[in-house]
């Protein structure tokens, strides 16, 4: 039986030398037959296990437009076909702990969903200070004007480095509003994000660095002058009183290591353990990216970097291309619901001769405010949201995946939200309410549609026999749990109940029930007992142990109206017979 331990980089015991898209195929095409192993008995992920030693990798510079046309011409048809995949099952993330979560790792840390964040932390989010030193010169090391945006490499009267780009003439504050706030929240999300920061200076703090460079549309690099330097300034606007406003990413420590990829693992780095497509804090994601409508979520905005005491820290960067803000130009109801290289409405736009049309075709629509551009509010769809191109890991996010990732969105709260968008720096107090008020439709759209494919039961425990005043080992059991759909007004308890199931084939348990769902948003529970069922054997000195003491518990969300019940969350119960009770030994929504 193949387990998460066997899919993990190439050339480990199962395939010696054997390349890894050959490996990852075997892997997978087996696990589409495996029969489901309890959370309790599987190997679980080791928290910080790929933040161990290694030798320093070599800094790689992929070649973008193969890798990006590469992606786009798979598209839709790249998934891997197995057993599963035939009969309309997905694979799902491989990373995953015995309670349906991800541990601490290079590439995510619990902040917000775990331990929420005051409003104060989540507007200051990963930074330290306040952006580049400017008592003294700026110096600029290199300038592009080539590229999305035009920008400067420089650095400050302390010795830091920093990218910095500026706004769209025209659009002053949208892109570097929208890169500092989605800097923000996914940092409060869980993610690696650098330091960035609205920045704002004097032409007359710059100054060239010896043998700085600029690179233009023709990708060739020539020494760079203060005059062409200014050259770059009058590609933005100004501020009323004359300085410069552009948004600034500090440099991550170490030494940068390239772009990682949304798919296959780094053959450089011994700690990249999960193929990255089945990572789960990469396809969960895909919603908080849908959230912040970050359409530009590919691998050339991603960085590795080799941090103390020596490994690759995996990073998220570049965020100008997020919420209304299409980097030089405001968004467009395109994207966001389309790939750039899409094929299926291209072929229907081929096929019927151009009337094929999609729902944002003909749309009327206009820029909320040049310091927003354009962001959806009540019509965004959480299911149908794409990146501007095909992302690997988003493809094959399952609701597994889905509901994990929403969980982290759900965690702001209006305040927390508020606090991120004020990070922005927007020039009015009506365009930060108007953007944080986007933000918290979308973020309610986003809850609403994921809860809604689980049963989103958390923190499920069981009562202690002792505690309800009835005689050890002596029925029934009692499970508590928190039903966040309550917790988050998707529905109230006189409109739904829960359905559940629990089978121990060791104690010949088989029995069905329906608990009610009590007011309030507070802890919920079920009442197990064989009802007018054959109780089984009574547990005694000889009761099962190891994989015989698993019970399988299933509790589904049904709503009243309509008998519609969501997917089960399957929770495993562990007979203690020292104990003479069940404990909660893992669960999976």
């Amino acid at each position: 039986m193949i387990s998460s331990a066997d899919v993990l980089r190439p050339g480990g015991d199962i395939g010696g030398t054997w390349p890894a898209w050959w490996l990852g195929l075997l892997a997978m095409v087996v696990a589409g037959c495996a029969d489901p192993v309890p959370p309790s008995l599987r190997p679980e992920p080791i928290a910080w296990a790929d933040t161990l030693p290694i030798p320093e990798p070599e800094a790689r510079d992929p070649i973008e437009v193969p890798k990006i046309m590469k992606d786009a011409m798979a598209g839709e048809m790249s998934r891997v076909i197995t057993i599963r995949n035939l009969a309309g099952e997905q694979h799902e993330a491989l990373n995953v702990t015995r309670w349906d979560d991800v541990v601490p790792s290079a590439w995510f840390e619990h902040r917000n969903a775990a331990h929420p964040l005051t409003p104060a932390q989540v507007e200051v989010g990963p930074t330290v200070g306040n952006g580049p030193d400017t008592t003294g010169a700026l110096e600029i090391i290199s300038a592009k004007v080539q590229g999305v945006s035009p920008g400067f490499n420089i650095r400050d009267a302390r010795g830091d480095r920093y990218v910095v780009k500026f706004d769209p003439k025209g659009f002053l504050h949208m892109s570097s509003a929208a890169g500092v706030i989605s800097n923000r929240l996914l940092h409060a999300a869980g993610y690696h994000v650098p330091e960035d920061f609205v920045f704002v200076f004097s032409k007359s703090k710059l100054a060239v660095a010896e043998g700085a460079t600029i690179r233009g549309e023709d990708f060739e690099e020539r020494p760079l002058t203060l005059d062409v330097a200014f050259d770059v300034l009058a590609m933005t606007d100004t501020l009323p009183d004359g300085r410069y406003l552009a948004v600034s990413s500090k440099f991550v420590p170490g030494p940068p290591k390239g772009p990682f990829f949304f798919d296959g693992v780094r053959d450089d780095d011994p700690n990249d353990w999960y193929h990255h497509e089945y990572r789960r804090e990469l396809r969960g994601l895909y919603v908080v990216s849908s959230w912040i409508n970050h359409v530009d979520m590919r691998f050339m905005n991603t960085m590795d970097a080799y941090v103390p005491p020596g490994y690759l820290k995996h990073y998220l960067i570049d965020f100008a291309a997020s919420l209304g803000s299409g980097t030089t130009r405001p968004h467009e109801p395109r994207e966001g619901t389309e790939y750039n290289v899409d094929l299926w409405p291209s072929l229907g736009r081929v096929f019927s001769l151009g009337f094929y049309r999609v729902g944002w075709e003909g749309r009327e629509w206009e820029v909320i405010d040049p310091t927003i551009g354009w962001l959806e509010a009540e019509e965004f769809d959480p299911a149908g949201w794409k990146p501007n191109w095909p992302n690997r890991a988003f493809q094959l996010a399952t609701d597994r995946d889905g509901y994990w990732g929403a969980k982290l969105v759900g965690s702001f709260t209006d305040e927390q939200i508020l606090a991120a968008v004020r990070a922005g720096r927007l020039p009015t107090a009506r365009a930060t309410d108007t953007l944080a008020k986007i933000l918290m439709v979308r973020r309610d759209r986003v809850v609403d549609h994921w809860y809604r494919k689980v049963s989103p039961l958390e923190n499920l425990s069981v009562v202690p026999q002792s505690a309800t005043g009835a005689e050890e080992n002596v029925l029934p059991v009692i499970v508590r749990f928190d039903d966040l759909g309550l917790r988050k007004g998707l529905w109230r308890a006189d409109e739904i109940g829960y359905r559940w199931t629990l089978e121990h084939e060791a104690l010949r348990r088989d029995w069905r029930g329906r608990g009610a769902a009590e007011a309030g948003d507070g802890r919920q529970r079920i009442v197990l007992g064989p009802g007018d069922r054959d109780p089984g054997e009574r547990p005694s000195d000889d009761a099962p142990t190891g994989p015989d003491a698993i019970a399988k518990l299933e509790i589904e969300v049904e709503h009243l109206t309509g008998g519609e019940r969501q997917p089960a969350v399957t929770v495993w119960l562990e007979w203690n017979a020292s104990a003479g009770r069940y404990r909660v030994a893992g669960l999976e929504h």
